[in-house]
């Protein structure tokens, strides 16, 4: 038999390769963590593992260039598929903490050294090569995002367009934009940058870390909940229990990665921020393609405004 002729429209096909580019996005991050992992591990002489901390210190190793790049793709796929309802929304939001994770690394662990990489005293810290690129990063962050928002508040005015939610999540970025740089330059408060004293001290990374996974977490708890639109393809009742197997699962995780931080000390070297958030990774790709075929065919995505 003869093949149809796709008959979908440029921004149907555009809106469908968005949304895949960010399953290849996390499986590319993924790959390249693996090799890493099993590189640096490989002994011919003895089995076993010995992967690093969490996704995030992979930016110490030979890694560094997807897992930056990553990010930024991702950021990118995000705030392209910006819609009308609620949940690309939060994606926006998620897009403005993504290229955060790899603009400002995790700390290295005193006694925990990462490709050779070991800090001076007791803390964990950046170590010292690597703080003018950090710098440099949040400058161009800052610049870059200041520039986003007053070109979009422009193209808004003079098409006297009104974009649902544009203004929650220009004013998220900006105030994002500012403390970050307040933090990275004021001289009352960069003292310890990137990271944050108080009774749980903390690192900037580890804040814009949660943020990220916690808002793009909340994409299927809240399409879980939300009436569906007659606009769109209709859930099969395996799609379904797909999807509410993903909510419990996502919400779990979550509640984990925080565990492994508060309780970290406790863990003696056992990666469970690196198991918890490639769980995390693994269950956005995963219900972010079923999503993807089960709207392959929408007239009008919610992100084609």
């Amino acid at each position: 038999m003869a093949s149809a002729l796709d008959s979908a429209t440029t921004g149907q096909k555009t809106h469908r390769y968005l949304r895949l580019s960010l399953v290849f996005v996390v499986f590319a991050l993924l790959v390249s963590v693996a090799i890493e992992t099993v590189v640096a591990s490989w002994d011919p002489f003895a089995l076993g593992w010995d992967p690093l901390p969490s996704l995030s210190h992979y930016f110490y190793t030979s890694s560094r260039s997807v897992f930056v790049g990553s990010l930024i793709a991702a950021s990118l796929a995000l705030l392209a598929l910006s819609g009308r309802d609620r949940a690309t929304v939060l994606l926006d939001i998620s897009a403005v903490f993504a290229p955060l994770i790899a603009l400002i690394p995790t700390g290295v662990d005193a006694d925990r050294p990462v490709d050779g990489l070991t800090c001076p005293g007791a803390e964990e810290c950046i170590p010292e090569p690597y703080l003018g690129d950090v710098r440099s990063g949040v400058v161009a962050y800052v610049i870059v995002v200041i520039a986003a928002v007053v070109t979009m508040a422009i193209i808004r005015r003079r098409t006297r367009t009104r974009v649902p939610h544009a203004g929650l999540v220009s004013t998220i970025a900006v105030v994002t934009a500012v403390v970050i740089a307040a933090l990275a330059f004021l001289p009352a408060l960069n003292a310890d940058f990137p990271f944050i004293g108080g009774p749980l001290p903390s690192s900037i990374h580890f804040v814009v870390t949660i943020a990220f996974f916690g808002t793009f977490a909340a994409v299927p708890v809240l399409l879980s909940r939300e009436p569906f639109d007659e606009q769109q393809t209709p859930p099969s009742p395996r799609q379904k229990t797909f999807y509410r197997w993903v909510t419990g699962l996502m919400i779990a995780d979550l509640v984990l990665l925080v565990a492994a931080f508060v309780f970290r000390d406790a863990l003696h070297g056992f990666p469970v921020v690196l198991i918890g958030e490639v769980i995390a990774l693994c269950l956005f790709a995963g219900f972010w393609g079923v999503q993807t075929f089960q709207r392959w065919t929408d007239a009008n995505p919610p992100s084609i405004a």
